[in-house]
């Protein structure tokens, strides 16, 4: 697939997950973190990502998996006004927008 410039095969695929005793302080920036940290310092944005949690006695884990990108390398392929109507074309998860689906 094709992203406007942008080969879904020039981005690395990552899994990661974190892991939460009893729930306390849990949230999905860490493992998004975590999976991005995996692909390496040049990737700062995930696509086609997946969130997970599955609950287990005293633990709560939030697993992630998708294709990190580098964002900076599609504004400059792209141009910031491509890139943005590119944002607003697809379906872009915030904090504020995320669905869990549990394990």
């Amino acid at each position: 697939m094709n992203l406007a410039g942008i080969k879904k095969s020039e981005g690395v695929k990552v899994n990661a997950s974190k892991s939460y005793f009893l729930g306390f302080g849990w949230n999905i920036k860490d493992a998004l973190d975590i999976a991005l940290e995996e692909a390496g310092p040049d990737y700062d944005m995930l696509i086609d990502g997946v969130v997970r949690y599955a609950s287990y006695p005293f633990v709560l884990q939030i697993k992630v998996e998708g294709t990190a990108v580098n964002s900076q390398k599609m504004i400059a392929q792209m141009g910031q006004e491509g890139f943005n109507q590119w944002i607003s074309g697809h379906q872009v998860t915030t904090a504020d927008t995320v669905k869990l689906i549990k394990e």
